[in-house]
């Protein structure tokens, strides 16, 4: 079994569309000799970056919460694959602190910990058009990885879909989740 891949959730609503899509791609993953770790970052307290610049200076955050678990656990990972539901056009707030907190390895020590790695965007969303509504979402992700030397090798929307559960009633859409983790030998991995 592989432990080269982790999961960052960053829906806040437990048990919804997000944690479904999740829970089949780990089905999947697990099917193909893959175990993946996962995050949920609705369980973790993490404060929000105060622009101090200690990470830049002293190749170390100011903070001391579950950002240096989380952090430990992306060093040693191969493949992340960041989940989260869209809000007004980008991340759930959750989300958002986490990505704002991987500022620490814009120095260049820190870089090395995290360049070369894969990504795997994932986000569900209750618009129609995914191309209209994403292309926000889209654009964040590749300037924030183009920083920090990640490749996004895909990306996945899985639209019209907001109620608690709704994605149960699209098929394509678990199938498309069941996908992710079935094709994950293609990247490499493990």
């Amino acid at each position: 079994m592989s432990e080269s891949i982790l999961i960052i959730n960053g829906a806040t609503r437990k048990n919804g569309n997000t944690d479904i899509i999740i829970s089949r791609i780990i089905e999947s993953a697990k099917s193909n000799n893959f175990k993946p770790a996962i995050i949920e970052l609705r369980n973790k307290n993490i404060s929000n970056c105060i622009g101090c610049y200690t990470c830049l200076k002293d190749s170390k955050c100011f903070f001391e919460d579950d950002m240096t678990e989380i952090r430990n656990n992306i060093n040693k990972t191969e493949l992340i694959i960041f989940a989260s539901p869209l809000y007004w056009c980008v991340v759930t707030g959750l989300m958002k602190t986490f990505l704002d907190r991987l500022f620490f390895y814009y120095h260049p020590h820190n870089k090395s910990l995290i360049a070369g790695k894969k990504a795997i965007i994932v986000t569900p969303m209750n618009q129609k058009d995914i191309n209209s509504e994403s292309e926000v979402l889209v654009d964040f992700y590749k300037r924030l990885f183009n920083c920090l030397g990640v490749k996004i090798v895909d990306m996945f929307f899985f639209n019209d879909i907001m109620a608690k559960g709704s994605v149960l009633d699209k098929p394509e859409h678990l199938e498309q989740a069941y996908s992710i983790g079935a094709n994950l030998k293609k990247l490499k991995i493990g």
